[in-house]
């Protein structure tokens, strides 16, 4: 699993290193510096999602915090690598659907964005779930329950980077783990929004409306790749983790239920 996360990281930060690369540089040293500092980003992803696992296996919530960090440190220091950047250019710490953003460029500057798609599915979860509070205070993701979720056959679901899961299930340390691991990989697939990164700041420049929008707004639009890679993985399969993405999910909350 360490290699899927650091190649992972590795590869899509050095193509969007040379998306974002600026005319004056060469390509093959954006290129090494983007797949170099990704491999770093994706290392520390890694030791994230292990310490996810150490929820379940020392039964204790705080790990989930101490994940969320690193998990945090890693995903930033993806983003600048794709992004053409210094890998200590810009941090974020994700909240539900408020990101906050620490620029250490010429001066340090704290800034608060919203991400759309994560409010809408915030929205929808609050609306037909009941809001955990205690289990969110406890895990640092927004964690909601419901006593509909096992009609779908499943125990719990990740909605971007929501979490619900079944009542009765609300104590299964395996299972909320399952669930975090899945909102990691949603921000694993965070690296394809800085391909974008060129046009929206085009979209900046000749509007103004947009440029004061795009200010407070971070376009978490990763969902539109990451869900049609997970649902094609769901069809003519024996065993639910023979879906990659559930299947290291299940390895890091020993929750493989099949061989």
């Amino acid at each position: 699993m360490a290699l899927y996360n650091v190649g992972f990281a590795s590869v899509f930060s050095g193509v969007g290193a040379l998306i974002n690369k600026k005319p004056d540089e060469k390509w093959h040293k954006v290129l090494l510096k983007g797949i170099a500092q990704g491999a770093a980003g994706g290392y520390l992803i890694f030791e994230s999602k292990r310490l996810i696992g150490k929820i379940e296996s020392k039964r204790a919530w705080e790990y989930s915090w101490y994940a969320k960090f690193v998990n945090s440190a890693g995903t930033s220091i993806v983003e600048n690598a794709a992004s053409n950047r210094n890998f200590y250019d810009l941090w974020h710490f994700n909240i539900g659907f408020n990101r906050l953003e620490l620029d250490t460029r010429d001066q340090l500057k704290l800034k608060y964005k919203l991400m759309p798609l994560s409010f809408i599915a915030t929205t929808y979860s609050l609306v037909n779930h009941d809001f955990e509070f205690e289990r969110t205070l406890q895990s640092g993701e927004l964690v909601f329950s419901g006593n509909t979720i096992k009609d779908y056959n499943a125990s719990g679901t990740a909605i971007a980077n929501v979490v619900v899961l079944d009542k009765t299930e609300m104590d299964n340390y395996a299972f909320l783990s399952h669930e975090f691991i899945h909102v990691y990989q949603y921000y694993d697939f965070n690296v394809f929004n800085t391909y974008l990164n060129k046009p929206l700041q085009n979209l900046k420049v000749n509007s103004n409306i947009f440029d004061r929008v795009s200010n407070h707004l971070y376009y978490d639009l990763q969902g539109l790749i990451f869900y049609p890679l997970y649902f094609s993985q769901i069809q003519n399969i024996d065993c639910h983790y023979d879906n990659f993405f559930e299947n290291e999910a299940g390895y890091y909350s020993n929750t493989i239920f099949c061989n």
